[in-house]
């Protein structure tokens, strides 16, 4: 039968957007490897990587074959990067894994149950937690975004206070290529999952959980801008990031299928919520 035939489990697509992640590329890839799920296939995106990268998915690629790398001689950003795994992607559904973190042997199969249980569900997301670099969990769990019963405007404004780990989620290939790129400038997840969102639920994987690894020390909102900037992440820069997310985010409710008191209502509020959501973004650390 082929892999997406009608009465198959459908084809999850797992893109790991990689550039010098040798640290704990290792014990990342043994957790995908071991999910229990069991149609998966693995896209690895190799960014120029200048460590043992490409190394150690060239001996995971050797070992399964369900895993397949992408590899990029010049280093073209982190949104090149995420999007390339996507435009690979052969599954049903999909979902982005960082190249340092962590997943339950169930992360995948429970996901994967949770779509199917809604069909209205773009995106299905476990609870998450931080881990350390000697993976010991610190801090609180994460809640889970969970927006059944909540119609299109109710799920936006209920996105903005929540956190963007959903990104991370398992989601309907289909649905993610049709609201996207991923867009390329800082907080583009935000607005990437504003669309996704205006166009379903979110909802929990239940038992699965998804451990988060904090790789660097704490820094500042200031410190994380400039790093999204330079280096691996290569994002466009802006004298007013607040200012252009802003724009997008509005941008993507218009352009939305809501009635048009519901944008009025939305552009009325929103310029209050964005800038308090991000006086608390920089209390935080990470």
């Amino acid at each position: 039968m082929p892999a997406n035939a009608p009465g198959s489990q459908p084809l999850v697509s797992i893109g790991i957007p990689v550039h010098n992640e040798a640290a704990f590329l290792e014990a990342t890839l043994a957790s995908l490897l071991k999910q229990d799920y069991p149609h998966i296939e693995f896209v690895i995106s190799d960014n120029a990587s200048t460590d043992a990268t490409l190394e150690i998915c060239e001996r995971a690629a050797a070992i399964d074959g369900r895993v397949r790398i992408l590899r990029v001689i010049a280093n073209d950003g982190s949104t090149a990067n995420f999007r390339r795994c996507v435009d690979a992607a052969r599954g049903d559904l999909f979902m982005w894994a960082a190249g340092h973190d962590l997943w339950s042997g169930n992360f995948v199969s429970q996901s994967v149950a949770a779509l199917q249980a809604h069909p209205g569900a773009v995106i299905a997301a476990p609870e998450s937690r931080w881990i350390d670099g000697d993976s010991v969990p610190f801090g609180c769990h994460a809640s889970i975004l969970d927006t059944r019963g909540m119609d299109p405007l109710a799920r936006v404004f209920t996105l903005l206070w929540s956190n963007m780990h959903p990104i991370y989620g398992l989601m309907h290939t289909s649905t993610l290529r049709a609201h996207g790129p991923i867009p390329g400038y800082s907080g583009s997840d935000l607005v990437m999952l504003a669309r996704m969102v205006l166009a379903g639920d979110v909802v929990p994987a239940g038992g699965a959980l998804w451990s988060r690894r904090q790789v660097r020390p704490p820094e500042s909102m200031q410190d994380r801008q400039r790093r999204y900037y330079d280096g691996q992440f290569k994002l466009g820069k802006s004298l007013f990031p607040l200012a252009r997310l802003s724009m997008e985010v509005l941008r993507s409710v218009w352009s939305s299928g809501l009635p048009r008191t519901d944008k009025l209502a939305f552009t009325l509020a929103f310029p209050w919520l964005l800038p308090a959501r991000y006086l608390v973004a920089r209390r935080r650390v990470a």
